[in-house]
């Protein structure tokens, strides 16, 4: 039997709003980021879910929870699924990098985004060999039914390119992630997939953020 895993990228904070990296900074999602939660959880009110997991960093717990909260359910942590490390990249935008790191290491990172590994980082290849065994062990657990998985930019776009077949050293270029956005694959085993639907972002026209604090 086929699993489906709804996979999610968490909502939107405020470095992600600034063009930080945001990494291995663990930090709340924005008012937006929670607005956009809730309208998630509105739209997956009306898939049956039988388990919801999280990377263990607190935006995309906090994401999770509101689509755990209408189902009744609860968030299990997986800590393989976090953010890439950044290392001494993370907390800052592009023109502070260059500003204390130089043109080079940016220009390194955008010819090879998989294998760059900044200092006291991690590289995508790295991501991947954490994040993809934790993926393929909940595919297999919860063979024949639905689950919510919420992580987070990179490492969503690196699993779907592994899932896929794709190559991976493209994923930059390649695949987009909105903040809540909902993507959709069908494993028939945990070592491939399915893509049914990527990147949508349809439940944000269910409300007027500049006027809805959250629904749930």
């Amino acid at each position: 039997m086929a699993t489906h895993v709804l996979l999610v990228r968490h909502g939107d904070t405020l470095a992600s709003k600034d063009g930080r990296f945001t990494g291995s900074n663990d930090i709340p999602l924005s008012k937006e980021g929670r607005i956009h939660a809730s309208e998630l959880a509105v739209r997956l009110s009306r898939y049956p879910l039988d388990a919801i997991y999280a990377s263990s960093m607190q935006r995309a717990q906090e994401t999770a929870g509101f689509t755990a909260h209408v189902h009744g359910l609860e968030v299990t942590p997986v800590p393989e699924l976090r953010e890439m490390n950044h290392g001494v990249w993370d907390g800052k935008n592009l023109e502070e990098i260059i500003q204390q790191y130089g043109q080079a290491q940016v220009d390194e990172y955008n010819r090879d985004p998989f294998h760059y590994r900044p200092e006291n980082g991690e590289s995508g290849e790295d991501v991947l060999k954490r994040a993809t065994p934790a993926l393929s062990q909940l595919v297999k657990k919860h063979d024949g039914h639905t689950i919510l998985v919420v992580a987070h930019k990179t490492t969503n776009r690196l699993l779907i390119c592994k899932f896929m077949g794709l190559d991976p050293q493209q994923y930059r270029e390649k695949l987009a992630q909105r903040p809540a956005c909902l993507n959709v694959l069908l494993f028939p085993n945990e070592n491939e997939a399915q893509l049914l639907l990527l990147n949508d972002i349809g439940h944000y026209a269910m409300s007027d953020s500049s006027q809805y604090e959250y629904a749930v």
